[in-house]
């Protein structure tokens, strides 16, 4: 593997077969790339000349910068042992890849940008570091959040101050490098799960604790565009957590750390749990889908205050997948749902949908464990570019389509 500052180029250009557009596919080479997860504004630079992702290779693992239009690579970190495990709370279910990686061994997705400045946050192990994508210069954030905890995505206020990150109990097997005896969901049924969000200056400095909920988990937490105390949160109940919460609290909700408060983010439909959530760009609403009670899916926009504004019902679409915003327009990025290997807007601005073909991403969902093959679609925050990672034959790329 490369070393911290080698750049190369491996990238290949091709046109897509649906819309014509340009499509580079930035990586070809190592057993994953993958950008940040399906979040809003945490992948590429404010100009969208650079994105981030992370990437394993010869069995070690490490966070890259890709220059967009060109797809020249730049290896941002030294490698570190490990191949790393896509949202380690995801893989603590007993397998012997979860085993493996469910303590967060290597680079994972667990990354986001600070799109100003440059500064790029990401987990290794049970550390919280930083690397600015440009002079490489390197912080640590959190030193250890303590084997008791396992992290989930960090995330970047508005104003580029502070860093946060939820934390969820480990399983104590995983913990201890054993093979699980129970699922993690199974196991933590009896209401000991506990969730707490830490936070941390990106100039680096004393963490603190800014939320905590006993019986709850959270692996998505992300700050407003528009407003530094307002966060979306996740709230997983057991017994089935991020697969179903307890099947009756509803599942997205705005949080104040000023004052605690919590505002719900209610669905229209009898089936309260979204399964992915953004802000859209201008912060004006909170973008969601979920499995409707009637079958399919319903997706939808809410305002911050709980006010729906459009929910449409897809109850044929078959297929999973997440939802992501598009800078300029108001439209949901969508990598599934209605297609399985399609990327789609789905405008929000009327009350009957419109759903317009960006390219196709063709990823093979089960071509790799856990999520790696997710195309969790990102727009850059020009509007020029959206990214999306695609799996076939057990490693995946990252690809930029021309907007």
């Amino acid at each position: 593997m490369a070393q911290k500052g080698e750049a190369w180029n491996e990238s290949e250009v091709y046109h897509d077969r649906w819309t014509l557009r340009e499509v580079r596919r930035i990586t070809t080479s190592g057993l994953y790339n993958q950008t940040p997860t399906y979040h809003t504004n945490v992948c590429f630079t404010e100009d969208g000349e650079f994105l981030i992702f992370g990437s394993a290779r010869e069995g070690k693992s490490a966070i890259f910068r890709a220059h967009v239009s060109s797809g020249d690579i730049t290896q941002l970190i030294e490698s570190v042992d490990g191949v790393g495990g896509y949202a380690p709370l995801h893989k603590q279910a007993g397998s012997s890849w979860a085993a493996g990686v469910g303590n967060g061994m290597g680079v994972n997705g667990a990354m986001c940008i600070a799109p100003r400045s440059r500064w790029a946050v990401f987990t290794v192990a049970r550390t919280l570091r930083a690397v600015h994508i440009e002079t490489l210069e390197e912080r640590t954030l959190i030193e250890d959040i303590g084997q008791e905890w396992v992290s989930g995505i960090p995330s970047i206020d508005l104003n580029e101050a502070y860093v946060t990150v939820p934390l969820v109990c480990a399983h104590p097997e995983v913990q201890q490098h054993k093979r699980a005896s129970k699922p993690y969901m199974e196991h933590f049924t009896n209401g000991e799960m506990n969730l707490r969000v830490l936070q941390v200056p990106l100039a680096g400095g004393e963490v603190t604790t800014i939320y905590s909920e006993d019986g709850a988990g959270s692996a998505h937490m992300t700050h407003s565009p528009l407003d530094p105390d307002l966060l979306l949160i996740d709230r997983d109940f057991p017994p089935r957590f991020w697969g179903g919460s307890d099947g009756s609290t509803n599942r997205i909700w705005t949080l104040r750390p000023s004052t605690g408060a919590l505002t719900e983010l209610p669905s229209q439909d009898d089936a309260c749990f979204q399964v992915h959530s953004v802000w859209s760009w201008d912060g004006e609403y909170v973008l969601y889908h979920g499995r409707s009670a009637q079958g399919g899916y319903y997706i939808g926009a809410i305002r911050p205050d709980g006010e729906s504004y459009r929910e449409y019902g897809f109850y044929g679409a078959p297929h999973y997948g997440h939802v992501s915003a598009m800078a300029g327009r108001p439209a949901i990025i969508l990598d599934g749902n209605m297609s399985p290997d399609m990327l789609l807007w789905l405008y929000y601005d009327r009350e009957q949908p419109r759903v317009e073909v960006i390219a196709r991403h063709g990823t093979d969902w089960g071509a790799l464990p856990g999520q790696y093959s997710h195309p969790h679609p990102h727009s850059d925050p020009t509007g020029r570019w959206i990214s999306f990672n695609a799996a076939q034959r057990g490693r995946s790329d990252v690809f930029v389509v021309k907007i």
